[in-house]
């Protein structure tokens, strides 16, 4: 089954994710992400068995036990050439450091494929699967608009699994001292 490894955003980020990635869905016609995973930051993608995720949810209940909640802040956007744009995670030495060890024991398991490019530039994705000129009038619209900036707290991880069309929650993992988001995040976006 196909899983990842993320962090679940909430509050005012949260919903400003929800209701914008609604909009450019019925705006531009494009993958309505907001129907298939709740907002996030992906940390690393894999696929497993029912033995291999249990080697997984021990490695980061480990690792979740052992961190302590950091902050970042959610500002701007960016892109990944024209396929990809999304909210930025500016530069927290924390989280980029977190993240990137996250990534180093998970693929310390023997069956874990390491992927190119994983843990350099943390994101939250607003628009994916896009042609070139989609990305443009997003990016233009992006770029007239007021810059988004959350100030947020990365308080625990999240695996998610696809055993559908839509992405499920697996299994939360607070770190020490934070909260576990719910479940129930996904909600009717109201857009201002």
């Amino acid at each position: 089954m196909k899983y990842f490894v993320a962090h679940l955003l909430t509050g005012d980020a949260y919903q400003y994710h929800l209701a914008l990635t609604q909009e450019l869905t019925d705006r531009f016609h494009i993958a309505p992400l907001h129907e298939r995973v709740d907002p996030h930051i992906t940390i690393k993608n894999f696929e497993a068995n029912e033995y291999e995720i249990g080697q997984v949810e021990a490695v980061l209940a480990r690792i979740a036990q052992e961190a302590e909640p950091m902050s970042f802040t959610l500002e701007g956007f960016g892109r990944f050439g024209y396929k990809t744009l999304f909210l930025d995670v500016q530069k927290s030495r924390a989280a980029t450091v977190f993240a990137r060890e996250c990534i180093a024991e998970l693929n310390a398991l023997p069956w874990m494929k390491p992927l190119r490019h994983e843990g350099e530039k943390l994101h939250s994705s607003v628009a994916r699967y896009l042609r070139y000129r989609q990305s443009k009038k997003i990016w233009r619209l992006l770029g007239k608009r007021s810059t988004p900036r959350f100030k947020t707290t990365l308080d625990s991880l999240t695996i998610l699994k696809k055993p559908g069309k839509r992405w499920e929650v697996h299994r939360h993992f607070a770190l020490e001292g934070g909260t576990v988001p719910a479940t129930d995040l996904f909600m009717e976006p109201v857009f201002a």
